[in-house]
């Protein structure tokens, strides 16, 4: 216990021991999820999930600090699983190159403890915050949109969910980028695992959570669960069953294009506009427009 003697001080050996015993699924190693996982990794959990299937861009670096010039091109959750040995590696990591969908969300979710939402696409988020809530599985969601977020903890029967106030988008605007800095990813992480800490304390306020960097202010709104919520209220699912993805990444049976790049595993080819990332002969297209 001498990793965390100082953290004990605040916590209690009761926290502490339900953080070392607790199995953990990000989803997304992007900003968001990057900084998850080193907070996690650094308060001791003891096994981390990482769903990822892009690679590390230029663009990336200046908003994921794990990141540095080194790893471009590499897998995320490569550079990811590499940064967060070096803190704990008594931690086990696994990293999945993947996407989150309606082929594997439920077996994603349904052998973990608590599941965070690190994604980027809203789309993706509602058919994890299906699976969360059919398996009763905790869900801790932000949202990021320039320098301004959210932040939520989702406990299913307890609380309402992200489709109690959350719709899908369609094709006209779901590939819209939306720019931040370096600040509000990290913070908004941070609320994601204080989320997390105050949980196994006991924690089950329903109430979402807005940050206004700018104005370096923090809100509360009191959220209710909405009766005709297809998911935490009436149990029908539809987003595992039924959900187009219309940007980002989607799943491809093999690549096609130009290759335009190829290094330890990971190739990029150019098809149309688009992208196909494949990692070890496994593919997904990513859809620029």
């Amino acid at each position: 216990m001498d990793r965390f003697s100082r953290q004990l001080l605040a916590l209690g050996i009761d926290v502490q021991d339900r953080i070392m015993n607790a199995k953990v699924l990000i989803a997304g190693c992007g900003a968001l999820g990057s900084s998850i996982a080193e907070l996690l990794v650094r308060l001791g959990v003891k096994e981390l999930k990482i769903v990822d299937a892009d690679v590390v861009e230029l663009s990336n670096l200046h908003r994921t600090h794990i990141f540095t010039e080194k790893d471009i091109m590499k897998p995320k959750i490569i550079a990811c699983k590499e940064y967060l040995e070096k803190i704990n590696s008594e931690v086990k990591i696994e990293p999945i190159f993947d996407i989150i969908d309606e082929t594997n969300a439920e077996n994603l979710v349904k052998d973990v403890d608590v599941v965070f939402d690190g994604l980027d696409n809203v789309n993706y988020r509602l058919i994890l915050n299906d699976a969360c809530v059919k398996y009763g599985k905790p869900l801790i969601y932000a949202g990021i949109s320039g320098e301004y977020g959210n932040a939520k903890l989702v406990i299913p029967e307890k609380t309402s969910c992200l489709s109690c106030f959350l719709q899908p988008l369609d094709i006209r605007n779901a590939c819209d980028i939306i720019g931040t800095t370096t600040v509000v990813p990290n913070f908004l992480a941070s609320i994601q695992v204080q989320l997390f800490i105050n949980y196994l304390r006991g924690y089950s306020k329903d109430e979402l959570i807005l940050v206004d960097l700018k104005e370096l202010r923090i809100d509360k709104i009191n959220m209710n669960r909405n009766p005709k919520c297809e998911a935490c209220s009436l149990h029908e699912y539809k987003y595992l069953k039924n959900m187009e993805i219309n940007c980002g990444l989607t799943r491809v049976e093999k690549a096609e294009g130009d290759k335009i790049f190829s290094s330890n595993g990971t190739e990029l080819y150019k098809c149309n506009g688009d992208y196909i990332i494949c990692y070890n002969q496994k593919c997904f297209k990513k859809r620029i427009a």
